[in-house]
């Protein structure tokens, strides 16, 4: 039933200012040929919009004249009936793909005649009024080809090319910023496509092939809209006897192969007709189809027994060192998904090739397994895995754990030391400090510390010079300790920098070149350090 709207009185000047121009000159509503005189295609029509005309001031003679003649003069009449006799009637609304419009009932005739008769000045609805001279007829009439340009309706008769000058404006009113790709000629004229097509993404896309004017328009998922129909923006300017042959719509999901074996999974299906269907009606946006379509194809792998990969148009088939590395993952994330990703006897699609993502998508079943593999503790695996990871940050927390375990992996191979002085006690924790948190670790070491006096606050302007963290805690240091502590800088940054081989080396060099000899000894690799170790003396030695 359509729907039904008050007429308002602005609503009500427009249509009677349209009746008054079009009672002056029905000729408004024929069509043009395409070198812009009148078509000579419709006499009975210009006839029949001349009967009316000739009637215009005659309210009786005007409503007998809407029951007999064409549809497009008998909606006239209608018209120039309702501005004489002023009916109450009130607005109804018809829906198209390109969307609702409101018109006055005036006369029983199908909609689209009285829309173009009461929006003649607008050639896209004015359009709607040809509809069935574009039906071809049994005996020979009809099969006419209209285009709504600018500023009229253009019929080239049964010619199925459209006018240069049209083909130009549909594609600029399109919804999307389309472009030629490399190599952009294809069998049947140009292709067009979205950016990420263009520059060879290989993503699921829309295909519109407009036949009569040699173009293919190509929009990716990541571009299509949920409010945007790319057909309707094409066809919704003209009238042809086989849109549908006219217009080809198809989905494709790109998959390039990258295993050695054929295909475990099959072709992905191709559109199905019941979606293709509700799209030529306007029932479904491009994403919509998009959506439902991927979700029927996505259906037809995950039902696969047994390991598949898919990712990123790619399939990689039951390989999976193939498919991480294509991820381009970390380290720590290669070793947790080959573990996880080995264990799998199920497919998995990734919409992207994005280690972060597959990371995440696993998180929920996998977390425990993902953080074993990486060397976390009993805690650290109980803590996290317990918690939900989204945004990158599944990825982002198995990271910080294997840089953890290896920063402590490259701690426990330094040497160890025992009854250490105060400077190289400080000089020691500052190092492995470092190899843990980094530059703000040292920096936090010192600030909270605060070396007393003597040749140790030397040694921490020294650690701070070396890290780049000098400037805000220069306060604390008088010119002296910042001169001395300068000249060790260099040496300082050799022992944060150094080797497992080289730091007692560095180490020694450092506080040598402080003056101090006698700091500590280091302890044979199977010892194990005394409690004291850890600790410096009470007073510094020089």
């Amino acid at each position: 039933m359509p729907r039904i709207r008050y007429t308002s009185g602005g609503k009500e000047g427009e249509v009677l200012a349209r009746a008054r121009a079009l009672s002056k000159d029905p000729t408004l509503l024929l069509p043009r040929a395409p070198d812009g005189s009148l078509s000579p295609l419709f006499p009975r029509l210009v006839g029949d919009l001349k009967t009316v005309q000739g009637h215009a001031e005659d309210a009786d003679q005007l409503d007998r004249l809407t029951f007999r003649g064409e549809p497009l003069a008998r909606a006239y009449a209608g018209l120039l009936h309702y501005a004489a006799k002023r009916p109450s009637l009130n607005h109804q609304v018809a829906r198209f793909p390109t969307g609702d419009i409101p018109y006055l009932p005036v006369e029983r005739v199908p909609k689209e005649e009285l829309i173009a008769v009461q929006y003649f000045d607008d050639p896209r609805r004015l359009l709607l009024g040809y509809l069935h001279y574009a039906r071809p007829s049994l005996f020979g009439g009809g099969g006419y080809h209209f285009y709504a340009t600018e500023d009229a309706v253009v019929c080239t008769g049964k010619s199925a090319d459209p006018p240069a000058s049209f083909v130009e404006n549909a594609l600029r009113a399109i919804p999307y910023r389309l472009t030629a790709p490399p190599g952009g000629d294809g069998q049947d004229g140009v292709v067009l496509a979205c950016a990420h097509l263009a520059r060879g993404d290989r993503e699921p896309y829309l295909e519109v092939r407009w036949a009569s004017a040699h173009r293919t328009l190509r929009v990716c998922r990541r571009c299509a809209g949920e409010d945007r129909h790319l057909l309707a923006s094409l066809s919704g300017s003209m009238v042809v006897p086989d849109p549908a042959g006219d217009f080809e719509v198809s989905v494709v999901y790109p998959l390039k192969h990258e295993h050695r074996d054929s295909c475990p999974a099959g072709e992905p299906p191709g559109l199905a007709r019941r979606s293709e269907k509700a799209y030529r009606e306007g029932r479904l946006a491009d994403q919509e189809l998009l959506k439902e379509h991927l979700a029927e194809v996505e259906g037809s792998f995950r039902s696969h027994r047994g390991r598949l990969f898919i990712g990123g148009g790619r399939c990689f088939g039951e390989e999976v060192p193939l498919f991480v590395e294509a991820l381009n993952p970390t380290p720590a994330e290669r070793t947790a998904l080959r573990r996880v990703l080995g264990r799998r006897e199920e497919p998995l699609l990734a919409p992207e090739l994005s280690a972060g993502k597959v990371v995440e998508s696993l998180w929920k079943d996998h977390a425990r397994e993902l953080l074993r593999a990486v060397g976390a503790s009993p805690t650290e695996v109980d803590r996290f895995s317990a918690e939900g990871r989204s945004g990158g940050r599944a990825a982002e927390t198995l990271n910080r754990v294997a840089r953890r375990r290896a920063e402590e992996a490259t701690v426990a191979e330094l040497p160890r030391y025992h009854e250490l002085s105060a400077e190289a006690h400080l000089a020691d924790d500052l190092a492995r400090r470092y190899r843990r948190g980094g530059a703000s670790d040292v920096e936090h070491r010192i600030s909270v510390a605060d070396p007393p006096e003597g040749k140790v606050r030397g040694l921490a302007w020294a650690f701070l010079v070396a890290v780049g963290k000098e400037q805000a805690q220069a306060w604390r240091f008088s010119d002296t300790e910042k001169e001395f502590g300068g000249s060790l800088s260099l040496s300082a940054e050799r022992l944060l920098k150094a080797s497992p081989a080289e730091y007692h080396d560095a180490l020694e060099r450092l506080l040598t070149e402080a003056g101090v000899t006698r700091w500590g000894r280091r302890l044979p690799s199977e010892e194990e350090p005394s409690e004291t170790s850890s600790n410096p003396p009470s007073s510094p030695s020089s």
